[in-house]
C-alpha cells in the first residue's frame, strides 16, 4: 500500500506552471500538469514528429537528398533499359562471333561441322501410319484429295531441289582449263585445280564483295569473294592479283593472273573451291560448262 501510495505521489502528484512579468509579477499564464500527464503528451508529440518525418521523407522527392544510398525510379528504369540493351548486345555479339569464327574456319580451308543432322525418316513407322490411315474407311473422293495433295507436295519439292540448285550454282567459270586435281575433302583438298597457260586471266564467278586480297605462304595470292546466298569463292596460286580488299565485283570481272605462287603448289594452275553455307562443295558439279562467257 505504501509503494502505491509512493507510486501515485510520483505519477500523480500536480503541479502549476505559472508565467508572471519580470517587473510587475503580474500572472500572464498558468497551467496545471503532473508527470504523467506530461510523460504521455510529450510521447505523443515525438510519434507525431516521428511519423510526419517518415511520411515526408518516404513520400515526398526528399527521400532522393535524405535517405543514403537511394536510387530514384528514374536511375531504376535507366539501369533496367541499359541492362536490357546489355543483354540484347551481347547476343547480337555472340552471334556475330560465331559467324565470324565460321568464316574464319571457311578462309582457312576447313570445314565447317553442322550442328543438326539429317533428319533420319522411320520407313516402318511410315508404313504403319498409311496402313493405319487405308483402315480408316476412306472414301474415293478422300483417296483422290488425297493423291491430289501428295502431287501438289511433290511438286514443291521438286521446285524446291531445283531452287536450292539455282542457289548453289557457279553463274560464271573461274577461267577456261582443264582440270588437274579434283575435289577430295578425305585429304584436305577442298576445290579443283585448272590448269591453263600461266598468265592466263582468272574471272570472279559471281557478283559479290572481296573479302581477301593477299599473300599467304601455303597459298600464294589468294582472293576470296563473299556472294548473295552466304556463298563464298577463293581462288588460290595466283602470279598477281587485279582486286583489293572491299572491292565490289561482278560476274566475269578479272580478279587474278593465273601463277603458281605459294608452298602448296606444284606448277602453274589455279585452285578453286566454293562455300556454300560453310560447306566446301564440288565446283565441277555446279559449274555448267568450262567456257570464259556466262552460259545461258
Amino acid at each position: 500500500m505504501a509503494q502505491l501510495n509512493d507510486f501515485r505521489e510520483l505519477w500523480f502528484k500536480r503541479y502549476r506552471l505559472v508565467l508572471h512579468e519580470e517587473q510587475s509579477y503580474k500572472e500572464r499564464w498558468q497551467m496545471t500538469v503532473n508527470r504523467w500527464g506530461l510523460a504521455a503528451t510529450s510521447g505523443t508529440l515525438l510519434v507525431t514528429i516521428a511519423g510526419l518525418t517518415y511520411l515526408i521523407i518516404a513520400w515526398t522527392p526528399l527521400r532522393e537528398y535524405i535517405v543514403p544510398g537511394y536510387v530514384s525510379e528514374a536511375s531504376r528504369m535507366r539501369a533496367i533499359d541499359a541492362e536490357l540493351r546489355t543483354d540484347s548486345a551481347l547476343n547480337a555479339l555472340a552471334v556475330q562471333e560465331r559467324y565470324m569464327n565460321d568464316l574464319r574456319t571457311v578462309l582457312t580451308g576447313k570445314v565447317v561441322a553442322d550442328e543438326v543432322g539429317p533428319a533420319v525418316l522411320d520407313s516402318a513407322a511410315m508404313a504403319d501410319t498409311e496402313e493405319g490411315l487405308n483402315d480408316w474407311g476412306l472414301t474415293e473422293e478422300d483417296l483422290a484429295l488425297r493423291e491430289r495433295v501428295e502431287d501438289e507436295d511433290r511438286f514443291a519439292l521438286q521446285r524446291a531441289q531445283s531452287s536450292e540448285r539455282a542457289s548453289k550454282s557457279i553463274p560464271f567459270a573461274p577461267l577456261q582449263g582443264e582440270i588437274s586435281s579434283e575435289f577430295d575433302p578425305a585429304i584436305g583438298h577442298f576445290g579443283v585445280d585448272f590448269v591453263a597457260p600461266v598468265g592466263s586471266v582468272i574471272h570472279a564467278v559471281d557478283d559479290g564483295t572481296v573479302m581477301l586480297a593477299s599473300y599467304t605462304s601455303d597459298g600464294g595470292y589468294v582472293v576470296n569473294i563473299q556472294h548473295p546466298g552466304n556463298r563464298i569463292s577463293v581462288y588460290k596460286h595466283n602470279q598477281s592479283l587485279l582486286v583489293e580488299a572491299g572491292d565490289r565485283v561482278q560476274a566475269g570481272d578479272p580478279i587474278a593472273v593465273l601463277g603458281g605462287t605459294g608452298t602448296h603448289s606444284t606448277g602453274p594452275h589455279s585452285h578453286f573451291e566454293w562455300w556454300v553455307d560453310g560447306s566446301a562443295l564440288d565446283p565441277v558439279q555446279w559449274l555448267p560448262e568450262y567456257a570464259p562467257e556466262r552460259p545461258e
